[in-house]
């Protein structure tokens, strides 16, 4: 069975590199497209663990017919069996060459929730993806229920939970973490509020900068770090104003840190509120910030709908509520005493069982 893993407009990947890592030990042996994604952290990472890797460029999903050309020529020389494919532009171009190159199975995993816009060409290419896939990989109950209710049968519909190395999240790297505190918090402010969300109108990043504000005034020496940041980014326009009604040294803003394990513990609390139930796909973030032990602020969408109600160290407030946001991160600071727990419910995303569930899929006539 020989398996080729497509993906697109992605730098560092742990979820990836932990999958190739786990199927090789386990006897199947990953090939990779990556499109867009050349001088990469992941290509460098599956390039030195000597995994077989071709490049290929796209500007878009509908601009990608020579990357899909290219793309089937890589398949029918590597003789595929199935392709698995992530993210964009790879789903589009990995499941248009896949059908081309006769590649018997053709999986996708879907890692986008319900837009809070609807685009009609959007819509178009979900419908075409889904009849092109033989098989879908659905992240949470979330994004099973939006796959049925756009028409894709059941029956190819997989529903297969992101898996993280507990373990390690729940085991520090002191050292790393004295880095993380000294490069992010010299100053060793209290309490600093972390969020881990891409600018995007959906993480509702919006409703947590007004409530930290309020914060300010309770907790002058407060800090609030945004990672996965970026000037670049499509709601940035609204968020950068608002953090500069914040004094300076209060808030940072950073593009990208590599060691998502040991980040968490720079936080006192952790703070992440999609604006609906169905925007968020699956929300990693959510099993990251429990699993590592941060008390932690949340709204229910994603995944979070499945288990986080019953998990003692997370605060739900409602949506699109900064004044519910604030009033949880006083609790929090008032009530340090909340104890850390291990739902059974976390067994679910074990890198194990997730890497086992896929094997079953691949295997799947």
């Amino acid at each position: 069975m020989k398996i080729t893993y497509i993906l697109s407009d992605i730098n560092k990947a742990v979820f990836f590199e932990h999958t190739a890592l786990l199927m090789r030990k386990r006897g199947i042996e990953i090939s990779w497209i990556l499109i867009n994604s050349e001088d990469s952290e992941l290509a460098h990472f599956l390039e030195g663990h000597h995994f077989q890797v071709a490049y290929l460029k796209a500007s878009s999903p509908l601009r990608s017919f020579a990357a899909i050309k290219s793309c089937k020529k890589i398949l029918n020389q590597w003789h595929i069996d199935v392709v698995h494919c992530h993210l964009g532009t790879a789903n589009w171009a990995g499941l248009w060459a896949g059908l081309w190159a006769g590649v018997p199975k053709r999986i996708y995993t879907r890692h986008s929730g319900k837009p809070l816009k609807w685009n009609y060409k959007e819509a178009i290419i979900d419908q075409i993806q889904n009849r092109l896939a033989t098989d879908i990989v659905a992240i949470s109950k979330n994004i099973e229920d939006l796959l049925l209710s756009q028409g894709a049968s059941s029956k190819i519909i997989h529903l297969i939970h992101h898996g993280f190395d507990l373990i390690r999240m729940k085991k520090h790297d002191e050292n790393e973490v004295a880095r993380i505190k000294s490069f992010y918090n010299p100053e060793s402010k209290y309490p600093i509020v972390g969020v881990v969300a891409r600018w995007l109108e959906l993480k509702g990043i919006q409703y947590i900068i007004p409530a930290f504000e309020k914060l300010l005034e309770d907790y002058p020496n407060a800090k609030l770090c945004l990672f996965n940041a970026s000037k670049n980014a499509e709601y940035a326009h609204i968020l950068l104003p608002m953090l500069q009604q914040l004094p300076k040294d209060s808030y940072e803003y950073v593009n990208f840190e590599s060691n998502v394990y040991d980040l968490y513990s720079l936080f006192d609390m952790y703070v992440h509120t999609p604006v609906d139930p169905y925007c968020e796909a699956f929300g990693q973030t959510y099993i990251e910030a429990l699993a590592t032990g941060v008390p932690s602020i949340f709204t229910l969408s994603g995944v979070a709908r499945e288990f986080v109600a019953e998990e003692p160290l997370a605060q739900i407030v409602p949506f699109r509520d900064s004044d519910a946001i604030y009033e949880a991160m006083k609790n929090i600071l008032t009530n340090p005493t909340i104890e850390n727990s291990h739902s059974s419910f976390f067994d679910n995303f074990k890198i194990e069982n997730y890497i086992q569930k896929l094997e079953l899929l691949y295997l799947l006539s």
